[in-house]
């Protein structure tokens, strides 16, 4: 008896033993795929003599079910009562056994970099008593659970696309850079609604009313207009960070006075940048695939390149402030430092997933909308405002 941590051992014992032995059984909350462990299964499938399996939290690889949908020896916890939970493995053979029982699901996690700990049993150990426990334990779950059919397995499959990003972001886990900090390692994150309507008051650069009013001004014009094409060139400008006579405080929350292509773009009124301001609503949470629609055809005005996060983020930001910051050389770098967020390299997907989306799981972010008059107009605008909290002169 001995015991058996995870990570690549884990997966090259778990190999070394379906090769070992003549069948093998298992009963695991989650699956993972491309992986060796799961190759070895799927070559060995005539070795396997029953196989359990959880979906719960849709965290096991659709992969899996494709795998071995209408199997005879494989069945699935489509929706268990409860989390389906356990985690055990018998391999048999004529005159010796191997149990494996502890903490690691078949997951690709499990054989990488999740902290796992199991007791490794065998014949050599003790009588056939526990094998007996460990046998008709999996055939008890075995009788509960059921073949996954093809449709079953297609459904699943568009469910769970679904549901990553939320499972990501549940685990801290917001985008495939590797990058940020865990939710309560971020001081943003955690900040309660008093402290950050505090910290947008106190703004020490710009007038806090001032920054209401422009936000204010700026959504009537958006409920007036039906389309960002009509509105008037100061409009426009002010909308865009641009210089102009509309309002004074264009600047503010991101001036893109250096932007020369995108301030001609302004002056025409190129249709695509409307087009695209005019895919995002005016009210109504904004989900990710409707903003990657607004990216594709805000770059259609942009042909020869100069587009950029920052000219992108302003016009969001202006629309729907609830949801959205200009991100610019005055509030990047510590707003990004907060997050532990890497600068270099943050393109149009990232600024979504490494920063609107850990904003909107912000506590300030979640709080309800408060009665006081003054207190409602910032959190009608509260993702904009971070800029009078991260401002740099």
């Amino acid at each position: 008896m001995r015991l058996v941590t995870g990570g690549k051992c884990l997966s090259s014992k778990i190999v070394r033993l379906i090769d070992k032995h003549d069948r093998f059984s298992f009963a695991v909350a989650w699956m993972g795929s491309n992986n060796r462990a799961f190759e070895t299964v799927c070559k060995s499938r005539s070795k396997l003599n029953k196989a359990v399996v959880g979906t719960h939290f849709y965290q096991t690889s659709p992969d899996v079910l494709d795998e071995f949908s209408c199997a005879d020896n494989f069945r699935f916890f489509l929706q268990p009562n409860g989390v389906f939970h356990p985690k055990v493995y018998l391999f048999e053979s004529v005159d010796n056994w191997d149990i494996l029982i502890g903490s690691a699901n078949f997951t690709n996690g499990a054989f990488a970099e999740n902290t796992e700990l199991l007791v490794h049993i065998s014949s050599m150990d003790t009588d056939d008593n526990i094998k007996s426990e460990v046998e008709n334990t999996i055939l008890d779950y075995w009788k509960k659970a059921n073949v996954v059919t093809q449709e079953e397995a297609r459904s699943y499959r568009e469910l769970s696309k679904i549901q990553k990003p939320f499972l990501q972001r549940l685990s801290g886990d917001y985008s495939s850079s590797g990058v940020g900090k865990a939710p309560i390692y971020t001081d943003v994150m955690k900040m309660s609604w008093e402290t950050f309507l505090e910290k947008v008051k106190a703004d020490p650069y710009h007038g806090f009313s001032e920054r209401c009013d422009l936000l204010t001004e700026v959504n009537n014009c958006f409920k007036k207009h039906s389309s960002f094409s009509e509105m008037g060139l100061g409009v426009r400008k002010t909308i865009a960070g641009l210089p102009n006579e509309w309002n004074e405080n264009w600047a503010w929350f991101g001036s893109m006075r250096g932007a020369g292509y995108f301030h001609q773009a302004i002056n025409n009124n190129d249709p695509y940048i409307s087009e695209a301001l005019d895919s995002i609503p005016v009210e109504g949470r904004v989900d990710r695939s409707m903003y990657l629609e607004y990216i594709d055809v805000f770059r259609r005005a942009f042909p020869n390149g100069r587009d950029g996060i920052g000219i992108a983020s302003r016009l969001l930001a202006l629309k729907r402030p609830d949801q959205f910051i200009c991100l610019d050389s005055k509030n990047k770098t510590v707003l990004l430092n907060d997050f532990n967020v890497k600068k270099s390299g943050l393109d149009y997907d990232r600024y979504w997933d490494d920063l609107i989306a850990r904003i909107t799981d912000s506590v300030w972010w979640n709080t309800p909308r408060p009665v006081d008059d003054v207190d409602k107009k910032v959190w009608d605008s509260r993702a904009a405002m971070l800029d009078a909290i991260f401002y740099q002169p």
